[in-house]
């Protein structure tokens, strides 16, 4: 009787072990396919089919009206154990897999550069030389595009430069939009002549870089709200005009014009006591310049204060990006 009681013991603990068992599929099934959970099977007729690919069976029903998406537990592991790989970016030449958000919504391309490269074929490549990439273009006006593939691009070339780099805007071009568009808004009766950018030297763009995130994180601020887009006008003893011709400082007077361009702005050359003023009105520095051909610098300021005049004392404050001459 010891015997037949202990076997029925065992028996029903299989028994107990067989449904725990089912229960963790179940639980592993409505834990990992939320997609399908609300399946329901309204008649016979209508019963679903396997979710593996390549399997027909029919999906698995339990006796509540509950279906699973998959026939059974081989193929529940099977399709688990081994998901599908994201597609490959749909641009040809890209070997990236295409992105996918935290939502699961999965896009056609890995990200916006390689999207807009694809595109629009016909858009110019990045102005740094060692990038493949495309120029990024102006989704509403594909005629309108910047010099580079992104502002990570354009910075990542300033850190490699031992001299000033200057650049002949194209008219095209949404950095000579955006100069030209509000130096016009204050200065309305002028007419430029041409717009250049100015890539200063690796030391002064590391200095204005490191200063500027110093000073953001002292006063807990943006890099944008101590970052100021400001006017500087100087005198020219050169043809401003040069530096269209052929952008290159070749002055050997020592003019403004060419100091600003060769070393950005420094307060040694300054006749108001190692200052420097800049105003956020071209109007303003427009009296500082003279000659017929004039020039005035479109300069970024750091300051924690929004003031239309700001007077620094340290080179690094500063950092040259555009020189717009005009008449």
């Amino acid at each position: 009787m010891a015997y037949e009681g202990g076997k029925i013991k065992e028996k029903k603990k299989k028994k107990e072990k067989r449904k725990k068992k089912k229960r963790k599929f179940i639980f592993f099934i409505k834990g990992t396919t939320n997609a399908f959970m609300r399946l329901k099977m309204s008649s016979s007729s209508s019963r679903q089919i396997c979710s593996r690919n390549g399997c027909n069976k029919i999906t698995y029903v339990e006796s509540n009206g509950f279906t699973h998406p998959y026939c059974g537990r081989t193929c529940a592991f099977e399709v688990l154990n081994n998901p599908p790989l994201t597609p490959r970016c749909k641009n040809p030449v890209c070997s990236r897999q295409r992105y996918v958000d935290p939502s699961g919504i999965q896009y056609d391309y890995c990200g916006k550069n390689c999207a807009r490269q694809h595109l629009n074929p016909k858009a110019l490549n990045c102005s740094r030389p060692t990038c493949q990439k495309r120029v990024y273009t102006d989704p509403q006006d594909k005629k309108k595009f910047y010099s580079y593939c992104s502002s990570a691009c354009y910075w990542l070339e300033c850190s490699t430069l031992t001299k000033t780099q200057l650049t002949i805007l194209n008219k095209n071009d949404l950095d000579y939009i955006l100069a030209h568009q509000r130096f016009i808004s204050m200065l309305p009766n002028v007419k430029i002549k041409g717009i250049v950018r100015l890539q200063m030297p690796k030391k002064l763009v590391d200095a204005h870089q490191r200063l500027k995130n110093r000073m953001a994180n002292q006063k807990n601020l943006s890099l944008n709200a101590i970052t100021h887009k400001m006017y500087h006008g100087t005198r020219s003893l050169c043809d401003p005009l040069q530096y269209i011709k052929k952008p290159s400082p070749t002055c050997t007077v020592g003019c403004g014009l060419c100091g600003i361009v060769s070393r950005g702005n420094d307060t040694a050359c300054s006749r108001n006591s190692n200052k420097m003023w800049f105003a956020n009105n071209p109007s303003v520095s427009y009296g500082y310049c003279d000659n017929p051909i004039k020039v005035i610098f479109m300069v970024d300021v750091l300051s924690v204060d929004n003031q239309p005049i700001l007077i620094v004392d340290k080179n690094a404050l500063t950092l040259p990006r555009f020189l717009i001459i005009f008449q």
